[in-house]
């Protein structure tokens, strides 16, 4: 019997360790959870920066990404306008390609554009065709206007184009001065014509250009023309 008494406090003393034991796990656990859960509030507590700066930021990088795809596209019209096409550097060139016997060795190396301009002439706008070497695009809009001039009959050669400068949708030429003289000869239906033929002119044969700004050496001219030369032109839609 004593044994037996022996044996079944032992069991109990185990017992109570093994409990003891699991309830100081439990302690434990319940010591380490409220740790973790008040390391995460206190990650969603943690102050937002103010509200201005964050404004201030995202307007930044608007910014940022407005300006990179503007040089971007900027670039990109610049490369995609680049001339593809032989350019000679002598005049004797360009007058041997146009004329009919030109040798057919020389019409390999270069291509011809055909140009659909729009010019005054016995008081009605008319439509002709030239052709001209394909070249860059400033080059091929100050021949196109070299024609016009020549095609409209109210410019003497003292009428030049100075030059020619384009942005997005908008062309500007630079003639020279006996310009002015020329359109006051002309008067205002003739004159008034002359500068719908450029813009049509500009508008059907050198997209995206719709609008076009006369310039007489340099300078938007306020006074002494039979037409407003201080506006950009363009066609209504």
């Amino acid at each position: 019997m004593p044994r037996r008494k022996n044996n079944s406090s032992s069991a109990r003393y185990r017992e109570e360790l093994m409990e003891r034991e699991f309830e100081e796990q439990l302690e434990a656990k319940r010591r380490r959870s409220p740790l973790r859960g008040s390391d995460s509030r206190n990650e969603k507590n943690k102050p937002k920066p103010p509200l201005l700066l964050r404004v201030l930021t995202w307007c930044g990088v608007i910014l940022l990404c407005f300006v990179a795809g503007y040089i971007g596209t900027s670039y990109l019209l610049e490369l995609l306008e680049k001339p593809l096409f032989y350019k000679p550097e002598a005049g004797e060139d360009f007058r041997a390609f146009l004329s009919s016997d030109s040798p057919a060795d020389l019409k390999l190396d270069m291509q011809k554009a055909v140009l659909s301009l729009f010019y005054h002439q016995d008081g009605a706008l008319v439509e002709g065709k030239a052709e001209v070497i394909a070249n860059t695009r400033e080059d091929n809009i100050r021949e196109a206007v070299l024609k016009l001039l020549t095609f409209s009959k109210l410019f003497g050669e003292d009428v030049d184009v100075k030059h020619v400068f384009r942005n997005v949708d908008t062309v500007y030429l630079n003639f020279s001065s006996a310009f002015l003289p020329a359109l006051n000869a002309a008067g205002t239906k003739p004159s008034t014509l002359f500068i719908t033929g450029v813009v049509r002119t500009m508008r059907d044969n050198f997209p995206p250009i719709t609008k076009v700004r006369f310039l007489v050496d340099s300078q938007i001219v306020s006074t002494g023309s039979p037409v407003d030369l201080t506006a950009v032109w363009q066609l209504p839609k």
